[in-house]
């Protein structure tokens, strides 16, 4: 049985042997001792030995391409350009690392340079993405992904299961050379196409990929023609992830003719053998099985289908921040410092009104730009949010308030990854807050840590207030906007100085959310309370918070809540 290590060596052999056929290879896989291993097979098999390129996920659009180098251009005075990286990757694979996070408009030009001719300048020779995502999170561009002939899953693999499949230059050379040699017939591919249709696929480049890795395949193995078992192996390297799920099976030549008018319904051919129709399904058939048995499941594709808008609204949630190496282009400023990187077009901009009286009464042919009029490039991008939930674990409805907030924060933590959102956790009984959930977009963390708290005792509401605001300072200071969930019936009954005193804790609370609205930290305040009580709407009016009263608490009633305001701010 053909193991996801050997798919990655057929796609890579595939892969450098014609790399503007196949375009690249979508590989699923974390940094580590795998992904090594695959970029050092890759050196092995190119013709030159060449290593692969690595592009990392933040890398702008303008670095794609061809660009002037604006301090050559200005020390020698004549225009000195520099290479971008589709030019530096001729002949080698460009490997993108954490290829989900890159943003939309570098996929697109990265897509765009699939499909440009490599003697342009801008085309790029092979492409590995490398999808760092997991199943429940926003997966790699559609656009740059539907343009990726392979699909590889190395994510459960460890360094021991790399065995096997060791091809050589010499395997890569005949497949380049003989490859033409062995066609598809008309009836394979038409059957490549019915079972492309039957899975739910309906891009043509995926039954063209199959043809030409079929092709390949054959090639590789020495066959005189193409067989069956390469057409499976290669439906196999380029169909799993494409479809939207199986559709309904193909009507069977028998049911087909059932509901035909019986008058227009010719009599079979006397010479036909009574197995042709049952044979002419049996390819079709093969492709389906052999697809559906890949580990990854129809149901699930291996590039999420909604990642084109996913990877348009990521970190969408949080304030507006201006940025000098990503985000959404914005208008130019003056050069003030050392950051940023030169914008040429603006700086020409700028400095062509003042030529003429820059020339003075001689001649100058050289164009004259002065430190005034140097612009540098500046984008705007929105900030991480971080969703700090402070959940009241005294008193008798702790159970169901802690039930419903980790339902809330699961809900949260299963959509936060596409929009780089974080989660955390405070409760707050007895004596003490406890930071129970550090900030983080780990599900399976999340499950593990807050899955045994316990509630009861006393509510010291002022020390759950004293760790939000911690956590949410330095939440601020990495860059992210803070937002504080507060999850209680705001009857705070412990000091600070750890009395129980109701009136007192209820004093030094509202000192303390004077100080969040000077941070001016967003909050919501979801009152758990049996009633409505005019205190505790004070109290939230006091913390700054958007008031919600919800004496039954309901978790997807919070997460709908905190979606909307983290989406809108």
């Amino acid at each position: 049985m053909m193991t996801q290590w050997d798919r990655a060596m057929l796609s890579a052999v595939l892969l450098v042997a014609c790399p503007k056929l196949f375009g690249g290879v979508l590989v699923r896989c974390g940094q580590g001792d795998v992904l090594a291993a695959l970029n050092d097979r890759l050196s092995r098999l190119s013709p030159d030995g060449a290593a692969p390129l690595q592009i990392p996920s933040s890398v702008s659009a303008d670095r794609l391409h061809r660009s002037l180098s604006v301090a050559r251009t200005l020390a020698e005075g004549k225009p000195i350009y520099q290479s971008g990286l589709l030019e530096q990757g001729f002949r080698r694979v460009l490997v993108i690392n954490g290829a989900e996070r890159l943003d939309p408009h570098v996929s697109t030009a990265l897509a765009s340079a699939l499909e440009t001719p490599v003697s342009s300048g801008d085309g790029v020779t092979a492409m590995m993405a490398i999808d760092e995502s997991w199943d429940d999170e926003g997966g790699v561009a559609l656009s740059l992904v539907e343009r990726l002939a392979f699909r590889v899953d190395l994510r459960n693999l460890r360094p021991q299961d790399l065995v096997g499949s060791d091809f050589t230059r010499e395997d890569v050379a005949r497949v380049r050379a003989h490859m033409s040699s062995h066609p598809v017939s008309g009836e394979d591919l038409n059957d490549i196409v019915t079972a492309c249709v039957s899975l739910g696929i309906g891009s043509l480049r995926a039954p063209i990929y199959c043809m030409h890795a079929a092709q390949g395949l054959a090639a590789l193995f020495q066959h005189r023609e193409v067989t069956a078992d390469d057409i499976s192996m290669a439906c196999q390297l380029v169909l799993p992830g494409r479809g939207q799920g199986a559709s309904s099976p193909t009507p069977s030549p028998q049911s087909d003719a059932e509901t035909r008018d019986p008058e227009t319904t010719e009599e079979p051919r006397e010479d036909r053998p009574e197995s042709e129709d049952a044979g002419s399904h049996a390819m079709e058939t093969k492709i389906i099985d052999a697809v559906k048995s890949m580990p990854i499941m129809l149901s699930a594709p291996l590039e999420v289908q909604t990642s084109r808008s996913r990877n348009g609204v990521s970190g969408r949630s949080g304030a507006h921040v201006v940025a000098f190496d990503r985000g959404r282009p914005d208008r130019p400023i003056q050069l003030k410092s050392a950051r940023g990187r030169i914008d040429v077009l603006a700086t020409l901009r700028a400095a062509a009104p003042l030529q003429k009286a820059r020339a003075g009464s001689g001649s100058h042919s050289r164009l004259v730009i002065r430190k005034s009029d140097l612009r540098v490039k500046r984008f705007k991008r929105r900030q991480q949010s971080s969703v700090i939930f402070i959940v009241d674990a005294s008193g008798s409805a702790a159970i169901a308030r802690m039930a419903e907030a980790k339902g809330a924060v699961e809900r949260l933590l299963s959509q936060c990854y596409a929009r780089r959102d974080l989660v955390s956790l405070i409760s707050f009984a007895g004596d003490q807050a406890t930071l129970v959930l550090p900030p983080s977009r780990s599900l399976v963390r999340a499950q593990r840590q807050i899955s045994d708290l316990a509630g009861g005792g006393a509510t010291p509401l002022a020390h759950a207030v004293v760790e939000a605001g911690l956590i949410a300072r330095s939440e601020r200071d990495r860059g992210r906007t803070p937002l504080l969930v507060f999850l209680t019936d705001g009857r705070g009954n412990m000091t600070l100085e750890g009395k129980s005193d109701r009136q007192a804790s209820r004093q030094q609370v509202s000192r303390l959310a004077r100080t969040l609205i000077k941070n001016q930290f967003s909050s919501v305040f979801f009152d758990t309370s049996r009633r409505p009580d005019p205190r505790t709407r004070q109290l939230s009016e006091d913390l700054g918070a958007q008031y919600e009263f919800l004496p039954n608490v309901d978790g997807e009633t919070v997460s709908r809540v905190v979606r909307d305001r983290i989406g809108t701010r």
